[in-house]
Protein backbone atom coordinates (compact mmCIF):
# COMPACT_ATOMS: atom_id res chain seq x y z
CA UNK A 1 0.00 0.00 0.00
CA UNK A 2 2.91 2.09 -0.27
CA UNK A 3 2.38 3.57 -3.39
CA UNK A 4 -0.74 5.11 -3.02
CA UNK A 5 0.40 7.39 0.31
CA UNK A 6 2.11 10.52 -1.41
CA UNK A 7 -1.11 10.57 -3.83
CA UNK A 8 -3.63 10.55 -0.69
CA UNK A 9 -1.18 13.39 1.07
CA UNK A 10 -1.38 15.69 -1.62
CA UNK A 11 -5.20 15.57 -1.88
CA UNK A 12 -5.41 16.45 1.50
CA UNK A 13 -3.09 19.32 1.16
CA UNK A 14 -5.05 20.18 -1.53
CA UNK A 15 -8.42 20.44 0.14
CA UNK A 16 -6.77 22.21 3.31
CA UNK A 17 -5.17 25.00 0.95
CA UNK A 18 -8.60 25.58 -0.35
CA UNK A 19 -10.66 25.40 2.82
CA UNK A 20 -7.74 27.65 4.23
CA UNK A 21 -8.56 30.19 1.80
CA UNK A 22 -12.08 30.04 2.60
CA UNK A 23 -11.96 30.18 5.79
CA UNK A 24 -9.62 33.03 5.04
CA UNK A 25 -12.09 34.85 3.62
CA UNK A 26 -14.82 34.21 5.64
CA UNK A 27 -13.10 35.74 8.89
CA UNK A 28 -12.72 39.35 7.01
CA UNK A 29 -16.17 39.36 7.01
CA UNK A 30 -18.62 40.40 10.30
CA UNK A 31 -22.10 40.22 10.72
CA UNK A 32 -23.69 43.42 12.26
CA UNK A 33 -26.75 43.25 14.39
CA UNK A 34 -29.41 45.19 16.29
CA UNK A 35 -28.66 48.00 14.02
CA UNK A 36 -31.49 51.18 14.17
CA UNK A 37 -33.90 51.31 10.99
CA UNK A 38 -32.31 54.64 9.72
CA UNK A 39 -28.65 53.25 9.87
CA UNK A 40 -27.84 53.37 5.95
CA UNK A 41 -24.52 51.37 4.52
CA UNK A 42 -22.46 54.70 4.48
CA UNK A 43 -23.31 55.12 7.83
CA UNK A 44 -22.06 51.68 9.16
CA UNK A 45 -18.73 51.59 7.12
CA UNK A 46 -18.06 55.06 8.76
CA UNK A 47 -18.77 53.42 12.26
CA UNK A 48 -16.73 50.20 11.13
CA UNK A 49 -13.68 51.95 9.82
CA UNK A 50 -12.49 52.76 13.06
CA UNK A 51 -11.61 49.25 13.33
CA UNK A 52 -9.67 49.34 9.75
CA UNK A 53 -10.03 49.69 5.96
CA UNK A 54 -14.12 48.72 5.53
CA UNK A 55 -13.95 47.02 1.90
CA UNK A 56 -17.57 46.66 1.85
CA UNK A 57 -20.63 47.22 4.02
CA UNK A 58 -24.11 45.84 2.88
CA UNK A 59 -27.51 46.49 5.33
CA UNK A 60 -29.62 43.13 4.71
CA UNK A 61 -33.16 44.80 3.25
CA UNK A 62 -36.56 43.48 3.14
CA UNK A 63 -37.94 43.07 -0.11
CA UNK A 64 -39.68 46.21 0.05
CA UNK A 65 -36.33 47.64 0.49
CA UNK A 66 -36.72 48.22 4.61
CA UNK A 67 -33.74 47.18 6.51
CA UNK A 68 -33.81 44.23 8.26
CA UNK A 69 -32.02 45.94 11.45
CA UNK A 70 -28.48 44.21 10.47
CA UNK A 71 -25.11 44.00 7.95
CA UNK A 72 -22.62 42.78 6.65
CA UNK A 73 -19.56 44.58 6.48
CA UNK A 74 -15.98 43.45 4.93
CA UNK A 75 -12.32 44.39 6.01
CA UNK A 76 -9.20 44.07 3.62
CA UNK A 77 -7.53 41.42 6.58
CA UNK A 78 -8.29 39.41 8.89
CA UNK A 79 -6.33 40.82 11.34
CA UNK A 80 -8.45 44.47 11.06
CA UNK A 81 -11.78 42.36 11.05
CA UNK A 82 -10.76 40.94 14.18
CA UNK A 83 -10.36 44.18 15.78
CA UNK A 84 -13.81 45.16 15.05
CA UNK A 85 -15.02 41.83 16.89
CA UNK A 86 -12.84 43.43 20.02
CA UNK A 87 -13.57 47.13 19.60
CA UNK A 88 -16.97 47.78 18.46
CA UNK A 89 -19.08 44.85 19.66
CA UNK A 90 -21.18 46.62 21.74
CA UNK A 91 -20.48 50.05 20.73
CA UNK A 92 -23.37 52.67 20.48
CA UNK A 93 -24.40 53.42 16.70
CA UNK A 94 -27.58 56.09 16.14
CA UNK A 95 -28.37 55.37 19.74
CA UNK A 96 -28.43 51.75 19.77
CA UNK A 97 -25.79 49.36 20.86
CA UNK A 98 -24.79 47.06 18.02
CA UNK A 99 -23.23 43.25 18.01
CA UNK A 100 -20.76 42.32 15.81
CA UNK A 101 -19.35 38.75 15.55
CA UNK A 102 -17.78 36.80 12.60
CA UNK A 103 -20.08 36.47 9.35
CA UNK A 104 -19.51 32.58 9.86
CA UNK A 105 -21.27 31.90 13.01
CA UNK A 106 -23.92 34.54 11.63
CA UNK A 107 -24.93 32.64 8.21
CA UNK A 108 -24.63 29.06 10.58
CA UNK A 109 -27.14 30.68 13.01
CA UNK A 110 -29.22 31.43 10.23
CA UNK A 111 -31.48 29.37 7.91
CA UNK A 112 -31.07 31.71 5.17
CA UNK A 113 -28.60 29.17 3.67
CA UNK A 114 -31.60 26.93 2.05
CA UNK A 115 -33.29 30.17 0.27
CA UNK A 116 -29.71 31.51 -1.02
CA UNK A 117 -28.31 30.33 -4.63
CA UNK A 118 -24.77 29.91 -5.51
CA UNK A 119 -24.48 31.30 -9.40
CA UNK A 120 -21.22 30.78 -11.16
CA UNK A 121 -19.36 31.37 -14.59
CA UNK A 122 -21.25 34.48 -14.95
CA UNK A 123 -20.31 36.60 -17.96
CA UNK A 124 -17.89 39.32 -16.85
CA UNK A 125 -20.40 42.38 -17.76
CA UNK A 126 -23.35 40.77 -16.03
CA UNK A 127 -24.56 43.51 -13.09
CA UNK A 128 -26.84 41.75 -9.84
CA UNK A 129 -29.74 43.40 -11.62
CA UNK A 130 -29.29 41.26 -14.71
CA UNK A 131 -28.46 38.39 -12.37
CA UNK A 132 -31.87 39.06 -10.61
CA UNK A 133 -34.25 39.34 -13.47
CA UNK A 134 -32.60 36.02 -14.87
CA UNK A 135 -33.52 34.45 -11.59
CA UNK A 136 -36.55 35.64 -11.05
CA UNK A 137 -38.47 33.09 -13.77
CA UNK A 138 -37.91 30.67 -10.68
CA UNK A 139 -39.26 32.83 -7.85
CA UNK A 140 -39.61 35.72 -5.92
CA UNK A 141 -35.74 37.00 -5.51
CA UNK A 142 -34.83 39.14 -1.70
CA UNK A 143 -31.39 39.80 -3.19
CA UNK A 144 -28.65 38.94 -5.35
CA UNK A 145 -25.07 39.98 -5.22
CA UNK A 146 -22.00 39.91 -7.98
CA UNK A 147 -19.06 39.06 -5.90
CA UNK A 148 -16.64 41.88 -6.84
CA UNK A 149 -12.87 42.03 -6.47
CA UNK A 150 -11.35 44.93 -4.93
CA UNK A 151 -10.68 46.74 -8.45
CA UNK A 152 -14.94 46.44 -9.07
CA UNK A 153 -13.88 43.73 -11.32
CA UNK A 154 -16.89 40.61 -11.23
CA UNK A 155 -15.14 37.28 -10.25
CA UNK A 156 -17.75 35.60 -12.26
CA UNK A 157 -20.06 34.35 -9.51
CA UNK A 158 -23.30 35.62 -7.57
CA UNK A 159 -25.35 34.99 -4.40
CA UNK A 160 -29.04 34.97 -4.95
CA UNK A 161 -31.52 34.62 -2.20
CA UNK A 162 -34.93 33.79 -2.90
CA UNK A 163 -38.24 34.27 -0.46
CA UNK A 164 -38.57 30.65 0.35
CA UNK A 165 -36.78 27.52 -0.40
CA UNK A 166 -39.15 26.96 -2.92
CA UNK A 167 -37.62 29.29 -5.25
CA UNK A 168 -33.99 28.59 -4.51
CA UNK A 169 -34.78 24.75 -4.88
CA UNK A 170 -36.63 25.91 -8.34
CA UNK A 171 -33.98 27.79 -9.78
CA UNK A 172 -31.17 24.80 -9.17
CA UNK A 173 -33.69 22.86 -10.97
CA UNK A 174 -35.01 24.72 -14.16
CA UNK A 175 -32.11 27.41 -14.08
CA UNK A 176 -28.55 25.45 -13.67
CA UNK A 177 -27.12 25.46 -17.45
CA UNK A 178 -29.26 28.06 -18.71
CA UNK A 179 -27.46 30.92 -20.52
CA UNK A 180 -27.06 34.51 -19.71
CA UNK A 181 -25.52 37.41 -21.55
CA UNK A 182 -23.77 34.65 -24.15
CA UNK A 183 -22.85 32.47 -21.14
CA UNK A 184 -23.97 28.63 -19.31
CA UNK A 185 -24.42 29.59 -15.94
CA UNK A 186 -24.81 27.18 -13.05
CA UNK A 187 -26.44 27.32 -10.43
CA UNK A 188 -26.43 25.11 -7.15
CA UNK A 189 -26.92 25.20 -3.36
CA UNK A 190 -25.16 28.40 -1.71
CA UNK A 191 -24.82 26.17 1.31
CA UNK A 192 -22.37 23.89 0.13
CA UNK A 193 -19.89 26.88 -0.03
CA UNK A 194 -19.99 27.39 3.46
CA UNK A 195 -19.56 23.65 4.17
CA UNK A 196 -16.32 23.49 1.88
CA UNK A 197 -15.30 26.88 3.68
CA UNK A 198 -14.43 24.88 6.80
CA UNK A 199 -17.35 24.93 8.90
CA UNK A 200 -14.77 23.03 11.82
CA UNK A 201 -12.87 26.52 11.60
CA UNK A 202 -16.30 28.70 12.79
CA UNK A 203 -16.41 26.46 15.70
CA UNK A 204 -13.30 27.92 17.52
CA UNK A 205 -15.22 31.22 16.79
CA UNK A 206 -14.60 33.61 19.18
CA UNK A 207 -11.82 32.32 21.27
CA UNK A 208 -9.74 31.47 18.23
CA UNK A 209 -9.33 34.73 16.20
CA UNK A 210 -5.74 35.77 17.10
CA UNK A 211 -4.52 32.01 16.93
CA UNK A 212 -6.30 31.76 13.22
CA UNK A 213 -3.89 34.61 12.31
CA UNK A 214 -0.78 33.47 14.06
CA UNK A 215 -1.84 29.88 12.20
CA UNK A 216 -1.48 31.48 8.61
CA UNK A 217 1.87 33.57 9.13
CA UNK A 218 3.36 30.03 10.61
CA UNK A 219 1.25 27.26 8.71
CA UNK A 220 3.78 27.03 5.92
CA UNK A 221 6.93 26.09 8.30
CA UNK A 222 5.28 24.19 11.02
CA UNK A 223 2.97 21.95 8.93
CA UNK A 224 3.92 18.00 9.69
Amino acid sequence: GGRHEPYEKKEENKQTSTITKAAELATKRLYVGNLSWSVSWRELKDHMKSAGDVTRADILQTPDGRSKGCGIVEFATAEEASNAVETLNDSELMGRQIFVREDREAEKAADASSKRVYVGNLAYEVAWQDLKDHMRDAGEVQFAEVMMMNDGRSKGCGIVEFADEEGAQNAIDTLNDTELCGRQIFVREDREQKVSGGGHHGQHGHGGQHGGGLNRVGGGAGGG
